[in-house]
C-alpha cells in the first residue's frame, strides 16, 4: 500500500514539474511540417504560471490567451483570446535538455516545433531594417554603377516603423509606397504608391550599421545595393 502511494506521489511531482516546465519565455528555434522547414521569424512565445501567454514576432505581440497542461498525456494546449480556433488541438510536450519539443500531425503531416529558452524579445529581420539607410554602393550585373546612379549622392531610404517607406532619388525627388517583410525569409517586398510602378523585393541582408538588398524581382534581378544607416536626414 506504501509502495503503490509512494509511485502515485512521484507521477503526481512529475506531472506537475512537467507542466511547470513550460512557463518561460521561448523563442521558435525551429518548426517543420512534414519534409518541410517552416520557421517563422525571430517567432517567440511567453508562457506565464498563471496559464496566460503572449506570442509574438520580433518586438510585435500579435497574439495572446490562455493555456491548460493535460498531466496524463503530457499535452499543451494554447488557446487564443481573439485568434482563429486551432482546429488541430494540443502538442505533446517533450524536453531534450534545456529545449522544450512539441509535436503534433496537421493533415497527416508530423509537426514539429523545438523552442529555446530565451531573456528578451527576439530581433526580426523587420525589426532591424527601420531607419534612416544612405545608399553607399550601387551595382549591377557585379558592375560598380554608383557614380551614374547616385553621383550627386542623393539616394536614401527612410523605412518607417508603420511600414511606410520614403525613397529619396538621385535628383533629390521623394516618393513614398508600402513595405512589407516575408514571415519566412529575409525578402522585402516595397509597393510604390505611385501609379505606373510595380512592386520589387529585395533579399535582405541587414546588421546594426549596413543594410544589403539584392535584387530579386524582374525588374531588379541584376541590381545590388549597400547602404549605411544614418543618425539624421542628409542635405
Amino acid at each position: 500500500m506504501k509502495a503503490n502511494f509512494l509511485i502515485l506521489f512521484i507521477l503526481s511531482f512529475y506531472s506537475v514539474g512537467h507542466a511547470q516546465d513550460v512557463v518561460g519565455f521561448w523563442e521558435f528555434q525551429k518548426v517543420t511540417v512534414g519534409e518541410e522547414v517552416m520557421t517563422p521569424v525571430a517567432k517567440w512565445t511567453k508562457i506565464n504560471a498563471d496559464q496566460s501567454f503572449e506570442s509574438g514576432n520580433g518586438w510585435l505581440q500579435n497574439g495572446k490567451g490562455t493555456w491548460t497542461f493535460d498531466k496524463s498525456t503530457n499535452k499543451f494546449t494554447p488557446t487564443q483570446s481573439l485568434g482563429l480556433l486551432d482546429e488541430f488541438g494540443g502538442f505533446t510536450v517533450s524536453f531534450n535538455k534545456n529545449k522544450m519539443i512539441w509535436t503534433r500531425e496537421e493533415e497527416g503531416m508530423a509537426v514539429v516545433v523545438t523552442l529555446v529558452r530565451i531573456i528578451e524579445k527576439p530581433k526580426s529581420t523587420a525589426d532591424k531594417v527601420v531607419g534612416l539607410w544612405d545608399l553607399v554602393e550601387a551595382r549591377q550585373s557585379d558592375a560598380d554603377i554608383l557614380s551614374s546612379f547616385d553621383g550627386e549622392d542623393k539616394r536614401y531610404l527612410f523605412i518607417r516603423w508603420d511600414r511606410i517607406v520614403l525613397e529619396r532619388n538621385e535628383k533629390g525627388e521623394k516618393s513614398t509606397g508600402y513595405w512589407h517583410m516575408h514571415g519566412h525569409k529575409p525578402l522585402l517586398t516595397i509597393m510604390p504608391h505611385s501609379e505606373g510602378k510595380d512592386a520589387e523585393s529585395w533579399k535582405v541582408e541587414v546588421s546594426d550599421s549596413t543594410l544589403k538588398l539584392v535584387g530579386k524581382s524582374a525588374s531588379n534581378k541584376e541590381m545590388v545595393f549597400t547602404y549605411h544607416r544614418l543618425q539624421h536626414f542628409p542635405n
